[in-house]
């Protein structure tokens, strides 16, 4: 061999040793038309995989039935059918499964179609947190009718923290009559538990609202749930636990403090083209005073728009059976609006 051959040779092996720490060093995706996407995963979500990539604009959003590899880089907290969750490196194997390297070594494999949601896990703090913001106006000729809302959301997750956060604030103004305001804010803390299906959870939350008379309510609570369906097309959770409520109201001599038991449902329906669906319902019945109850629901439908926009329809309602003042023991809110998600 001539040494210029050599030289060409070992030229070669430099250059596609090169490609290769290149190509690990990112997440990848090869589609069943061979086509092969490379970058950063950002999230899979509603049987959609969305991918960073440095040769484009804008993010790839990839229907995940049409991924037959994937590899990420980072670790990741993966999503399967049958309430699992899994930890680690997520990679497809030579059989095509995929396969989670765990943290002690074990491997862990299912078929790809098992993935209901992944979020790779950064080590940057700030990195972990995603969101979205709604307007909504509503204008109307009779009585000047003008209503304005604005709500936002922001989360947060890594391998066994789970946070969530939530703003709603509503203003209506009419001719003759009173201003109606609503505020209404929550922040969830989940730890899952080593079992992945059970976890335990603390809220506060705040309910200021004028059509009750209610100045603030703030709750404090803590409690336990479970995943009791986890799949491609739904979420559905139960949890139970205890509250605490101090009231304040117009009338000060209203103002009290009372404790509840709570016990609430959440069901999340997505992968059903451009729309989810979210419901919840929690049932509080008190355990200070005698025959209160009090209800709260609420549900939204998002129709996804493109460039991480949408439109969003909601609906809460607030029930008390033994409410400040007597005939408001009933309070509901339709809302709409347009909305920007971010990551």
């Amino acid at each position: 061999m001539t040494k210029s051959v050599l030289k060409k040779n070992l030229t070669c092996v430099f250059m596609l040793s090169l490609s290769l720490i290149g190509f690990s060093q990112v997440d990848t995706l090869k589609l069943k038309d061979k086509t092969v996407l490379t970058g950063e995963v950002k999230k899979l979500k509603q049987n959609v995989i969305t991918i960073e990539t440095d040769y484009s604009d804008s993010d790839f959003n990839v229907k995940f039935e049409d991924v037959k590899y994937i590899y990420l880089k980072r670790k990741s907290l993966v999503v399967l059918t049958k309430n699992r969750r899994e930890f680690g490196q997520l990679t497809t194997n030579k059989d095509g499964l995929g396969q989670v390297i765990l943290e002690d070594g074990k491997v862990v494999e299912f078929s790809l179609s098992e993935i209901v949601a992944l979020n790779e896990i950064n080590e940057d703090f700030i990195n972990r947190f995603s969101g979205a913001i709604d307007l909504g106006y509503n204008l109307s000729k009779a009585n000047n009718s003008q209503q304005f809302s604005v709500s936002g959301e922001i989360h947060y997750l890594d391998r066994s923290w789970i946070a969530d956060g939530t703003v709603s604030v509503l203003n209506t103004t009419q001719d003759d009559a009173e201003r109606t305001k609503r505020t209404d804010a929550k922040v969830d803390i989940f730890r899952i538990l080593a079992n992945r299906q059970w976890y335990l959870l603390a809220n506060a939350s705040f309910l200021s609202n004028t059509e009750q008379a209610l100045k603030g309510r703030i709750t404090p609570s803590i409690g336990a749930g479970k995943f009791i369906k986890n799949n491609t097309k739904l979420y559905w959770g139960l949890s139970a636990g205890i509250n605490y409520n101090i009231e304040n109201y117009v009338d000060t001599s209203l103002n009290k403090t009372s404790s509840e038991i709570f016990v609430a449902t959440n069901l999340n329906l997505f992968n059903y083209d451009d729309i989810s669906v979210t419901a919840n319902l929690t049932v509080l019945p008190s355990l200070s005073e005698k025959g209160r109850l009090r209800t709260d629901f609420d549900t939204s439908l998002k129709y996804d728009l493109p460039s991480d926009f949408y439109i969003k329809a909601g609906f809460t309602l607030n029930y008390d059976n033994q409410p400040a003042i007597e005939g408001n023991d009933t309070d509901y809110i339709i809302t709409t609006g347009l909305g920007w998600k971010f990551n």
